[in-house]
């Protein structure tokens, strides 16, 4: 098996191929979050109890393969998830929250309560 996650990282705790941005860890986060569906991949990876793979979770959120490709690839590469690779015919690849991703559960809960709150 071969697993994919928070990759190598700079001083900064930014992966290696985004060092060079002026965005802070902050900014890239923020600007992640509000690319569309993340919110619902991530969501459904947290209420899975076991890893899911490409195909269940494009057709749990009904994505297309291109968005949920893009989106999960964004999210490995930021270190919110895992995308771990069997060595199996055919290939088989399951995708996971990381720890980092899990801690943010909370947080984004706290958020969500917090508009509600605002709004009302």
């Amino acid at each position: 098996m071969i697993s994919e996650s928070i990759g190598e990282r700079s001083q900064s705790g930014l992966p290696t191929s985004r060092q060079n941005c002026s965005c802070t860890p902050g900014r890239e986060l923020i600007k992640l979050l509000g690319r569309s569906h993340i919110h619902d991949i991530l969501y459904k990876l947290s209420t899975r109890g076991n890893p899911g793979r490409f195909n269940e979770i494009k057709r749990e959120l009904n994505l297309t393969a291109t968005i949920l490709s893009r989106r999960l690839n964004e999210l490995v590469d930021h270190g919110l998830v895992i995308r771990s690779v069997y060595a199996e015919v055919p290939a088989r690849v399951e995708y996971e929250l990381s720890e980092v991703g899990r801690e943010l559960g909370p947080i984004m809960q706290s958020l969500f309560n917090w508009a509600e709150q605002v709004r009302t």
